[in-house]
């Protein structure tokens, strides 16, 4: 029976730590969460801008559904696509730097869309092991020859990429990863690129709107197709791809994502169009971000702790499952909410406590923070 063998899967799961069961938010009040009826400070939220909590924002985007259409009702090759979004898209497209851009319902979605929407068995795709499980899930459905290279490691990539001289290489990557929090190195990948001649999709769902001039990431002018999300830094919800000029038409053709699936209203559309005007308007917050970041990982560097990450997203190593959950769970006793990153998210005994910072977030945040997984981490 599927029940029973569902049943005992999870059972196999709680006893390795490895169990996941959400929990509810209430309310998010600034920095904090209330779970449970208890106010914790959120460690564990996207909202790199706190532009979600935004009550302009909110306003805003409550006007955009008041006043146009709520749904896509049929697909872009039907009749979901109207000349309003057309035009958004296009206006997103240009602000950052690319000359097309399509939106989604999801990121996940999106990263299935860009790389089985462009890939075929003709390609040989080197894609970093650690890029997001949407990249990963679209890979075998390709076809492409596949070459995984170590994460981040670009010196093997540039030999895996010379070993297999591909007449059509596609390299996959992301800018800010979500789990390490470290950034693509921008220089080395540029010279590769210049070297092999291959073709990018790099995801910067953790980047728009947080890095780079305005928010507009680490890698404008160097990748061809860029995947982003709405419902980080950016303060609503869905996702969008930018790409060269043309490549509209090869989606519309080849991405069964976008073929069978409802279009995004074009209410949404209204709500991008509005968070561009926002975006720029919003250095104060990078700044606060960049340096309430910067205090978190120099702070737990000193009490000990082995820290990655090189902007928002701190990545702290466990190793332990069970640890990790635990060390999480105790940490709400003194007010602080944190995710416990298990296998298969990271590999197996390399569990970490991920940290998402916010420019919602402040120094008497980062101490909490700090005491509490210090005094914790031996008695758990």
């Amino acid at each position: 029976m599927v029940t029973e063998r569902l049943k005992r899967s999870i059972s196999i799961r709680k006893s390795a730590g490895l169990h996941r069961d959400p929990i509810t938010v209430e309310k998010h009040m600034g920095s904090s969460a209330l779970v449970n009826g208890k106010q914790l400070i959120n460690f564990a939220s996207n909202d790199y801008l706190g532009l979600a909590q935004d009550t302009e924002w909110q306003k805003t985007l409550s006007e955009c559904f008041a006043n146009h259409p709520p749904s896509g009702t049929s697909s872009r090759l039907v009749s979901g696509h109207n000349s309003f979004t057309e035009a958004v898209e296009q206006e997103f497209a240009a602000y950052f730097g690319y000359d097309e851009a399509m939106f989604f319902p999801s990121g996940y979605q999106a990263n299935l869309a860009a790389i089985n929407g462009l890939c075929s068995p003709a390609e040989t795709i080197f894609y970093d092991k650690r890029i997001h499980a949407s990249m990963v899930q679209a890979l075998p459905q390709t076809g492409s020859t596949l070459k995984g290279f170590a994460h981040s490691d670009l010196f093997q990539l540039d030999r895996k990429l010379s070993d297999a001289q591909s007449e059509s290489a596609v390299v996959l990557t992301e800018s800010l990863f979500s789990m390490d929090g470290d950034q693509l190195d921008t220089e080395t990948f540029h010279q590769l690129k210049y070297l092999h001649s291959f073709f990018s999709i790099v995801d910067e769902a953790h980047a728009f709107g947080a890095l780079g001039h305005n928010g507009t990431g680490i890698c404008r002018g160097l990748t061809e197709v860029a995947v982003g999300t709405f419902g980080k830094a950016l303060g609503m919800f869905g996702a969008f791809i930018l790409m060269p000029s043309g490549f509209k038409e090869f989606f519309h053709n080849f991405a069964s994502p976008v073929i069978y699936s409802t279009a995004m209203p074009e209410a949404h559309a209204a709500a991008a169009a509005a968070l561009l005007q926002k975006l720029p308007q919003m250095g104060q917050q990078r700044a606060h971000l960049a340096a309430i970041s910067e205090l978190m990982r120099s702070e737990l560097q000193d009490a000990g702790f082995t820290v990655q990450g090189d902007a928002h997203i701190i990545s702290i190593g466990i190793g332990d499952e069970m640890k990790a959950a635990k060390l999480a769970e105790k940490m709400q006793d003194d007010g602080v909410l944190a995710f416990a990153s298990r296998y298969p998210t990271v590999p197996m005994n390399k569990a970490v406590i991920r940290i998402s910072m916010t420019a919602l977030h402040s120094t008497a945040d980062v101490h909490t923070f700090v005491n509490s997984i210090r005094g914790w981490y031996d008695r758990t």
